[in-house]
């Protein structure tokens, strides 16, 4: 029951009507009987929201878009890998010191690694916002080969400039995707409600080729079930999201995440898509 030493976390941005995160840490709450809660609050600025977690003492705040990088000041420390991404998706308040995390580095890796090897692999990716940089910064340490693609092609150009990808240009660039390992979606096209868009044209997907896509709501999204007919292998973004999430979990409250309860819990709430669970691997 909820009380007045019920431990509160919660997730800022903008929208997050959509967002799936209470329904995934509530249930890990319940799963190892803690008594903690999490809500989803729609903010414009995170400035104000990130001050009120101070003065109400919320213990976990999960950051998403449009806030991941203007957070970045609004925290007391960062941690190594936030620091280094510049931006952060996780703030953790120990008495009134916060701290930033970047959750979605490691559950990127975890999730594109159980579907391929990293090294060596050319990866070209769509986008060039905070989830992209986090994304290519992360496989450029595992020693890939990135090519940045963005709708505004100076940003995707600053991007790979900051972490030395190896190529990048506009959606006029596409044929980078002819000779690639992997092609990732850090784009929100596709995104609930608009499920029909498509962030890349079906014509450029090989088999050969590795998708992943960051969405996790739809699970199959218009890209990845068009990547299954070219034969390519996917990722599931709901996988890099029930990761992070997890992550989260732990530095919130200092317990090991119910990895399989959040799952299933997860599955369940994408019941709408084919069916395959969490344990699933094509």
């Amino acid at each position: 029951m909820i009380n007045a030493e019920t431990r509160v976390c919660c997730l800022i941005g903008d929208p997050v009507a959509h967002s799936l995160s209470p329904l995934v840490h509530n249930r890990g709450y319940q799963a190892r009987g803690l008594d903690y809660v999490y809500l989803a609050f729609r903010v414009k600025e995170a400035a104000p929201a990130i001050a009120a977690m101070r003065t109400l003492g919320i213990t976990g705040m999960s950051v998403t878009i449009p806030h991941k990088t203007t957070a970045l000041a609004c925290v007391d420390e960062l941690d190594a890998e936030a620091k280094e991404i510049g931006a952060i998706n996780t703030i953790v308040n120990r008495g009134g010191h916060l701290k930033g995390y970047n959750t979605d580095y490691d559950a990127a890796l975890k999730a594109l690694s159980e579907k391929t090897p990293l090294r060596g692999k050319k990866t070209v990716i769509l986008g060039a916002g905070a989830t992209a940089l986090t994304i290519a910064l992360a496989l450029k340490h595992r020693g890939s080969r990135v090519v940045i693609l963005g709708r505004a092609p100076a940003k995707a150009a600053a991007l790979a400039a900051r972490i030395g990808a190896e190529g990048s240009g506009g959606f006029d660039r596409f044929s980078e995707i002819g000779d690639a390992d992997i092609l990732t979606n850090a784009t929100p096209v596709g995104m609930w409600p608009k499920v029909d868009e498509l962030s890349v044209p079906a014509s450029y997907l090989h088999p050969k080729l590795v998708v992943f896509d960051v969405i996790y709501r739809p699970r199959t999204t218009r890209l990845l079930a068009e990547a299954k007919k070219a034969g390519c292998k996917v990722v599931y973004g709901h996988k890099m999201f029930l990761y992070q999430a997890a992550r989260q979990f732990e530095l919130f409250t200092g317990h090991t995440a119910p990895l399989v309860q959040m799952g299933q819990a997860l599955t369940r709430a994408l019941k709408g898509d084919e069916g395959v669970t969490i344990s699933d691997r094509r």
